[in-house]
């Protein structure tokens, strides 16, 4: 026993001081990966619209404000809420990071308005070059919507871009495209755009 307790502490530790050279040697660079996520840190007031469909006018939703703070060093966290007295009252939670084994972009989120949660990932190519000046797409999967607009149970694929901050301004979409239905070409169905305090 003791001896098997020995070799597995061996093991261990060979296997952390492995993990620990891999970390250090990897080319990844805090400056190389994120050079987007840290000018997103700080609050933001957000204006929102919504498409209810393809060819719709945009409707416009109560204002927001969305705080954004690092968790670690490459994780961006934001939580967004309607300002104090708008209703209906809504939370929607994202994070946004850099995944330096993939070398992709990842966001996940989650919105009390419509309770499913959901993940994009950017493509490596993008991901790898991106510059601080560039917008980031996303690309996500497929999710059922009970609603949106006229549409009732109904599945689409969606994407999601994160533009680039210029003056204290930055912009997010939400693109939908419906998996079934007359009409199954992408159309903007959500808008972000952020304001810095």
């Amino acid at each position: 026993m003791r001896n098997a307790l020995r070799l597995f502490s061996t093991t261990v530790g060979t296997l952390s001081v492995a993990i620990c050279i891999v970390c250090a040697s990897s080319p990844v660079g805090a400056q190389e990966t994120v050079p987007l996520i840290p000018q997103m840190v700080g609050t933001w007031d957000v204006a929102q619209r919504m498409w209810p469909g393809p060819n719709s006018a945009p409707m416009t939703l109560p204002a927001a404000i969305a705080q954004r703070h690092l968790v670690g060093n490459l994780l961006l966290q934001e939580t967004m809420e309607a300002v104090p007295g708008s209703k209906p009252p809504f939370t929607r939670v994202a994070n946004f990071g850099f995944n330096a084994v993939t070398r992709e972009y990842e966001y996940f989120t989650w919105d009390s308005r419509a309770p499913q949660m959901m993940s994009e990932k950017s493509r490596p190519a993008i991901a790898s070059g991106n510059r601080a000046s560039d917008a980031v797409a996303l690309y996500g999967g497929l999710f059922l919507a009970p609603q949106w607009g006229q549409m009732k149970a109904m599945t689409f694929r969606y994407r999601f871009t994160l533009g680039r901050i210029h003056a204290g301004r930055q912009t997010a979409r939400l693109y939908l495209t419906p998996q079934s239905g007359p009409s199954r070409s992408e159309f903007l169905a959500m808008e972000y755009v952020y304001t810095k305090h």
